[in-house]
């Protein structure tokens, strides 16, 4: 054999196990690199081991399927940005905050989120979100109650996502959302001892709702509809959370 012949047999060899890494190969960087090249929509992430327990609802179910939740894609990156204006802490500081909610959503639901940076966008009271090609990412943002009507009263924060389907496919996938935190709650609580536990806790509430969780019954669970002390998800939090990383790829 020729030096040539077997420099081509070991480039024809290297491909060979190219492609085969390629296509079994774990982690989310082959996912995410064979979804690129076609070769399948693999899931980005995974959810994590939860023990059974708790009770947790969905925000919303499948046309006609009550058992089936709406869900993100978990084969494609959940964009979201940032608008600090009117927050308690500077830029960095509230940058900081959210990525740091965000990743432990992620780390449950197995969803990969991609911080696309600060953003001067404000929150959507009326929920008018042009379902374009690209929706906008997930925004998080703080308003007062003469921005956005729903925090009145002892609102803390709201946060939801919309869904669409596509290609005449009932099916339905969550594509954007937000997250609105009250001013004056978020300035009151930045002066307790409790403060960063508190926020936290009332993000970490609303990134449950963007993500597809509703409210339960239990003060056990974070997604409790009030503010009980409760500051990290419940078992049933996290069951369902789990379940959400769970959903059909488009």
């Amino acid at each position: 054999m020729t030096e040539r012949t077997r420099s081509v047999a070991v480039l024809a060899l290297s491909a060979v196990l190219f492609v085969v890494v390629l296509v079994i190969g774990p982690g989310s960087e082959m996912a995410a690199l064979r979804r690129i090249l076609g070769l399948g929509n693999d899931p980005l992430g995974r959810p994590a081991d939860v023990p059974p327990g708790g009770v947790h609802a969905f925000l919303e179910h499948q046309p006609g399927r009550p058992d089936e939740p709406v869900t993100w894609d978990p084969c494609r990156e959940i964009r979201y940005e940032v608008n600090p204006d009117q927050a308690p802490d500077d830029a960095d500081e509230t940058v900081a905050f959210v990525r740091d909610a965000v990743e432990e959503v992620a780390a449950v639901t197995g969803l990969t989120f991609s911080y696309e940076g600060l953003s001067d966008r404000r929150p959507d009271p009326q929920g008018d979100v042009l379902l374009t090609a690209r929706p906008d990412p997930v925004l998080v943002a703080w308003a007062d109650d003469d921005e956005v009507d729903e925090l009145d009263g002892d609102v803390a924060g709201v946060g939801g996502a919309t869904a669409r389907s596509y290609d005449g496919d009932a099916w339905l996938w969550f594509v954007t959302g937000g997250v609105t935190l009250d001013v004056q709650a978020f300035d009151r609580l930045a002066d307790g001892p409790d403060g960063l536990a508190e926020r936290r806790a009332i993000l970490l509430h609303e990134l449950g709702h963007v993500v597809g969780l509703g409210h339960v019954d239990s003060p056990a669970e974070l997604m409790y509809a009030d503010s009980v002390g409760q500051r990290e998800f419940g078992l049933g939090d996290l069951n369902g959370l789990a379940a959400l990383g769970r959903g059909r790829c488009r």
